[in-house]
């Protein structure tokens, strides 16, 4: 029996839970669980009992809904006798906390990751690393494994000293959007380069558009995760492991320079529109709409966050960012939402069920992400859950697919919230013309700088392992 726990609407609950199933059916042969563990009795026909046993869920209430319902569903279908529940809260963070303090961890936990501290709950013994589901055969094919199926490179969050601690629960892409109708009406080629990208710019002034318009009002995601990161990453992906990691002076190197040069030179070309991006979000999102900006860097929500805004035919359609050369990869920004396993949990064989079913069987990933309306970080996402998603996510989906993207997760701003400021002002500075590359590095080293020699401030790693390596596997297939 699901139990079925939410701090709001609670009434309404109630009167749903009069009416959840109580007990799971006996599982067909195709479903017939994977793994073993204690705890276990036997029915006369030795088909596994769970019986007693209950699989205990945290979730916080965020963009990915209610999306463990369908995978606790099944597993009480395919697990005769199992129990699950699940609390969706507001609070749940606070409500880890205190079932940490009380050494009554939830098995499986999903929190907001601004209000709680992923990697000091890794330093505390909090979390499990995640290695025991690797090995963990696939729902539909058993001749893969999860550890076959997971994109580690979209999974950089909770990665400490070489092992995975956060399975991403919805992984929001990012990039450059436009408007394919403009570009089949102007004639205009999609670039796929920088040069390509820069030579557009002409043509877009001629027409009366900007090439390029990123949120100064909110620098410190719009600019900098949208639109900084990759453009540095596609020049030297060194510089931005120094950034992440608090490199002293990470500012001085030659690609963050250069990629700060670029952007000067495009504003300086009066390719980017510098007035909107200082408006409020949509505000500023406006004037893609209207078809005023070509293209537009901000993440895979923009479909349903502008919607009714959109013209009836503007066709937004995601780019990868523009390669520094052709046959170079191109790098997107992801983010989202992630959940993680206790440390002191007794249900490592539901656990493994909980994740089996959620990424590797197609009836069960489907009713997630029809939930979550995102992405998951599994191979061939777009080829086989893609039709659920908005065109635009969609596209995204399948430029990773392909192997065109490497999925990049800026950790700075989350490990030294003080960046965040002064990467706003910074920008706001520069496309204002009141700062130059050279004010704009020093700024950014002082802070990083100071904050280095701060004792009281912990300083965390970022490991670049699982991006070196999708980045040498994007290189041996070209």
């Amino acid at each position: 029996m699901k139990k079925r726990i939410f701090a709001i609407l609670l009434c309404l609950c109630m009167i749903v839970a009069c009416f959840a199933g109580c007990g799971g059916k006996k599982a067909n042969d195709s479903n017939v669980p994977s793994t073993s563990g204690g705890d276990k009795t036997s029915t006369g026909d030795s088909a596994p009992n769970y019986s007693g046993r209950v699989l205990d869920v945290l979730f916080m209430v965020g963009g990915q809904r209610q999306m463990a319902d369908p995978i606790l569903a099944k597993l009480e279908e395919v697990l005769p006798g199992l129990e699950t529940k699940v609390v969706y809260d507001h609070n749940a963070a606070d409500i880890l906390r205190s079932r940490v303090m009380a050494n009554d961890a939830p098995d499986i936990f999903d929190v907001n990751a601004g209000m709680y501290d992923y990697y000091a709950a890794i330093e505390e013994g909090v979390m499990k690393p995640l290695d025991f589901l690797y090995d963990v055969p696939c729902v539909d094919d058993p001749s893969k494994t999860l550890g076959d199926i997971l994109n580690f490179s979209m999974m950089t969050f909770g990665y400490v000293d070489g092992k995975h601690y956060c399975i991403s629960d919805t992984v929001y892409t990012s990039g450059l959007w436009y408007d394919a109708n403009m570009f089949r009406e102007m004639g205009w080629e999609v670039p796929e380069t920088w040069d390509e990208f820069v030579a557009l710019g002409e043509k877009a002034k001629a027409a009366g558009k900007y090439l390029l318009c990123y949120s100064t009002k909110y620098g410190q995601e719009y600019f900098y995760n949208y639109w900084f990161n990759p453009l540095v990453c596609s020049i030297d992906i060194n510089a931005f492991g120094k950034l992440q990691r608090l490199e002293e002076n990470a500012y001085s190197d030659p690609a963050i320079r250069e990629a700060l040069e670029r952007t000067k030179m495009l504003i300086d070309k009066g390719y980017v529109d510098t007035v909107s991006g200082t408006l409020e979000i949509t505000e500023t999102q406006m004037e893609f709409c209207n078809g005023n900006v070509v293209f537009y860097p901000c993440g895979s929500w923009l479909e349903a966050e502008m919607e009714g805004n959109w013209p009836d035919d503007f066709e937004l359609t995601y780019m990868p960012f523009p390669a520094n050369k052709k046959g170079d990869p191109s790098y997107l920004a992801v983010a989202g939402v992630v959940s993680a396993v206790s440390a002191t949990t007794k249900n490592e064989d539901l656990v493994k069920e909980y994740y089996r079913y959620m990424l590797s069987h197609k009836e069960t990933t489907r009713k997630v992400v029809e939930i979550t309306m995102n992405g998951l970080a599994i191979a061939d996402f777009a080829k086989n859950f893609g039709d659920l998603l908005p065109h635009s996510v969609s596209s995204s989906w399948a430029a990773i697919d392909a192997g065109k993207c490497i999925g990049i997760r800026d950790l700075s701003r989350s490990f030294y919230p003080g960046v965040r400021d002064v990467i706003t002002n910074s920008i706001t500075a520069f496309n204002a013309g009141e700062l130059d590359v050279d004010g704009y590095i020093k700024a950014l080293n002082e802070f990083y700088n100071k904050t280095r020699n701060d004792d009281s401030i912990i300083k965390r790693d970022y490991d670049m392992s699982a991006i070196m390596k999708a980045l040498s596997e994007y290189n041996a297939k070209k």
